[in-house]
């Protein structure tokens, strides 16, 4: 998405500088965010969504999400790029949820940071009243680690699975979100099918709990 936003207002190369900074280092990542509000300035907001329209998107993704919904899934987009075309995926895709860094009028910054990531989403679950062993969540980059950590149901579609989640994650390197969607679908089946069965188990044993708690 950053470099559909730097083809659009015209500086391509330096946002693919950018995209090869490390997301830990945050002192780095705030001064070339500085330096993007100042290429902003010449733009309105909505300006700057009409470059986002030319966003490849990721395969399945509109498959994927339709699945979800189907089964009763809430989708956020939690990101790292700007807020605005974050506003413009949750749209697109519809998606129920979106976050990502804030720009404000006068061209200020909100910054949100990848351990953000993981306090958004619980923030979100304790709304939505969900337990995080049983939210999934999706990443492919560094920036997402954090978030990954945070939740039960680690999916990766980077080409690589960093060390910090090796052995966690559900990989999937092609990237398709429509496969991602139909395991998360599954394993949300097997889990409440694994409820179910030792909450019959519990209500079998003499002396055992009268209710299923499901």
């Amino acid at each position: 998405m950053w470099e559909t936003i730097g083809r659009g207002i015209g500086c391509l190369e330096r946002v693919r500088e950018f995209e090869q900074l490390d997301f830990t280092h945050m002192e780095a990542i705030a001064a070339a965010r500085e330096e993007f509000t100042e290429w902003f300035c010449s733009f309105t907001i909505d300006e700057l969504r009409e470059h986002v329209v030319s966003m490849r998107a990721a395969p399945g993704v509109d498959e994927g999400f339709a699945l979800l919904h189907e089964h009763g899934f809430q989708i956020a987009l939690v990101s790292l790029t700007w807020e605005f075309a974050v506003e413009w995926c949750v749209e697109r895709f519809e998606a129920d949820y979106g976050v990502g860094t804030g720009l404000t009028r006068d061209g200020g910054i909100v910054h949100f940071w990848p351990e953000d990531k993981a306090t958004w989403v619980a923030g979100l679950a304790r709304e939505l009243g969900v337990e995080m062993r049983d939210v999934a969540a999706v990443g492919d980059s560094n920036g997402d680690v954090p978030m990954l950590l945070a939740v039960g149901h680690p999916y990766w579609v980077g080409a690589t699975v960093p060390a910090e989640l090796e052995g966690m994650v559900v990989h999937e390197p092609d990237g398709d979100i429509g496969v991602v969607a139909e395991r998360i679908v599954r394993a949300d089946f097997a889990s409440r099918a694994d409820l179910a069965g030792r909450a019959c188990r519990g209500l079998r044993q003499p002396g055992g709990p009268r209710r299923a708690g499901m």
